[in-house]
């Protein structure tokens, strides 16, 4: 694994070889609605997510008058006060707290909030005032990439390195609502793993869980998902994202991703040892063999064997053509201590 950086959000570490770290992204499921957002928070802690992260927005500073997304997000957005209630909340859940803001007043909303996080979403990745803002925080930065080029990513990356910033994951992202499979182009994960010493995420848009399992098996130390309480609810990514059994079943089979995942050096485990010396052919006596005798091909065979095991395979050209040196049984391990030893 080329990418070994890491970074600690709420005191858990995302990185090679840490948990995977699972986001129930809510964005603005709850439509503005404050107490369908607390169900939310207890949806998201219940499946076993490690944070639900909401979507920040001040309508009139990010979208023009008119377009579809300031209506959107118009009657989406919390006060200040509403978000400390739920922040309060995820504390008693145990489930981290973090927005995306997309703005400055939103970012100033954040930075009122003792959030541990911030996210930079895909359409914010060239917003980079906002971004450097958001860098000046002190808090990890989590940046989603989708509909970006590697030397664009390589544009910010620099420009934070430029501020000192080092504290912040890249997740792979395609910007498309829903995302289907032959979009996904998972294998961006190990391109963005070789390019930046930093941990690589994947933020998901597609339907099912095996796009978000496939990108733990390439390496992903992050996973962000779309979650609801149900699809049929209206406004916001409701209608792509996971309900609460889907979900809960992606967090299970990756934490089982993580226990196939183990390990990375090719050795033999240690419940195998009795494989290597029980399953393994051996030498052995293909048929009874008198002291002195010439062994030849024919009367070497290559056997699972008895116990006391005989010489390895990779013996058997050096046995050919020595002798015997004692009487031996058919089907007897052939050992150095059994045959000359020229």
């Amino acid at each position: 694994m080329q990418n070994l950086g890491s970074i600690k959000i709420a005191g858990k570490t995302i990185g090679y070889g840490s948990p995977t770290f699972i986001v129930a992204e809510v964005g603005i499921n709850h439509s503005g609605d404050l107490d369908l957002a607390h169900k939310l928070v207890d949806g998201a802690a219940d499946v076993g997510a490690d944070s639900i992260k909401f979507q920040t927005i001040d309508a009139d500073s990010s979208y023009v008058p008119g377009t579809p997304s300031h209506e959107v997000f118009e009657g989406a957005a919390f006060t200040l006060d509403q978000y400390k209630e739920l922040l309060i909340h995820c504390e008693e859940r145990e489930i981290i707290f973090f927005t995306t803001p997309g703005d400055w007043p939103s970012l100033e909303i954040c930075r009122k909030l003792p959030v541990p996080a911030i996210k930079i979403s895909s359409g914010l990745m060239t917003n980079v005032p906002i971004i450097l803002e958001a860098a000046k925080m002190e808090v990890p930065l989590v940046i989603s990439t989708g509909g970006s080029y590697l030397w664009e990513i390589g544009e910010v990356v620099t420009k934070l390195e430029e501020l000192g910033k080092t504290d912040f994951a890249l997740l792979h992202c395609v910007s498309i609502y829903p995302a289907s499979d032959d979009k996904l182009n998972l294998r961006a994960i190990g391109a963005m793993q070789a390019a930046f010493p930093y941990p690589i995420g994947y933020s998901d848009h597609s339907l099912g869980k095996v796009a978000p399992l496939a990108a733990v098996t390439l390496g992903a130390t992050l996973i962000e998902k779309h979650f609801t309480i149900s699809k049929t609810l209206p406004g916001g990514d409701n209608f792509l994202s996971s309900e609460p059994d889907e979900f809960r079943e992606m967090v299970r089979e990756i934490r089982d991703c993580e226990k196939m995942l183990e390990g990375g050096v090719k050795r033999p485990h240690v419940d195998e040892m009795g494989f290597r010396s029980g399953y393994r052919r051996r030498l052995v006596a293909n048929q009874d063999i008198s002291s002195g005798q010439k062994l030849t091909s024919e009367l070497v065979g290559l056997k699972r064997p008895l116990k006391p095991a005989g010489l390895g395979p990779e013996f058997f050209d050096s046995v050919i053509g020595r002798r015997a040196t004692r009487n031996l049984r058919k089907h007897e391990p052939i050992g150095w201590d059994s045959i000359t030893k020229a």
